[in-house]
């Protein structure tokens, strides 16, 4: 089960006590970004896979979709120093679809103006 891999001593140092440094890069002194290209040994399974996927996964991708719509509505994204959006993907999109083959780099400003009605 995806759920005993949480608690695997051969896994996790500790597996029962919350250490959230668990997930950060470089002894805690930043963030590792969650790898969707599946090139990095999991230990980790947010949703679970197969039969026993989380019940909530549909629901927490609905909220993901929403969320990234919402940004899209209310910013404006202009690119970086006026270079072009390198839309081709990886390699690796064969097997995840739309992993970018470069990272997106944009400035974004709010659309809406401060104090205007957004209804």
């Amino acid at each position: 089960m995806a759920a005993e891999i949480a608690c695997n001593p051969e896994v996790w140092e500790d597996p029962l006590e919350f250490m959230p440094e668990r997930f950060l890069s470089g002894g805690g002194k930043g963030v590792e970004l969650f790898d969707v290209t599946g090139t990095k040994e999991i230990k980790m399974m947010p949703f679970g896979a197969g039969r026993r996927i989380c019940p909530g996964y549909g629901l927490g991708i609905f909220h993901l979709e929403y969320f990234v719509a919402n940004l899209i509505w209310h910013f404006e994204w202009t690119t970086v120093d006026g270079d072009e959006v390198d839309l081709s993907e990886s390699p690796l999109s064969a097997l995840i679809p739309v992993v970018m083959k470069n990272p997106l780099k944009a400035h974004i400003s709010p659309r809406v103006k401060q104090g205007e009605d957004t209804h």
